[in-house]
């Protein structure tokens, strides 16, 4: 590893080389740190837009009527499917925008207040979750 004027000027002053390395460290760390949050702020605007076009294929799909070939399901109200398909892109669209509009810092202090003011709610809330999630991707 090639040491900079700057390293070598700490190594003749006596500066031991943990010391270097540490700071070495510690410049790389905050550097991926940084560039994590940068990453991180940018996460709601990717979610909305991918919410978004997973809205607009739904109200552009085209409505299927009658047997599907291979099964023998048929579709028996085509105008309920599109119900339901018009409320779940009404309801990924109202995502999406929640996520453009929604102060992550404000949304950040509200979940620090609330396990504040109720942690033990918070923590069977938390389990109650994550069991959940468990359930949902092991299979």
């Amino acid at each position: 590893m090639e040491r900079t004027d700057r390293e070598t000027a700490k190594l003749d002053a006596g500066a031991d080389q943990s010391d270097i390395d540490q700071g070495g460290v510690k410049g790389r760390v905050k550097g991926v740190a940084a560039s994590i949050r940068k990453q991180a702020s940018t996460l709601p605007a990717i979610l909305a837009d991918e919410l978004e076009a997973g809205a607009e294929a739904l109200r552009r799909r085209p409505a299927t009527t009658g047997k599907r070939p291979g099964t023998a399901v048929a579709v028996a109200d085509n105008s309920s499917i599109t119900a339901v398909t018009d409320t779940l892109a009404s309801g990924m669209q109202s995502s999406a925008e929640w996520l453009r509009d929604a102060d992550l810092d404000k949304i950040k202090e509200g979940v620090e207040k609330q396990v504040k003011e109720h942690p033990g709610r918070t923590l069977l809330v938390a389990l109650g979750a994550g069991y959940l999630l468990g359930k949902v991707f092991r299979r």
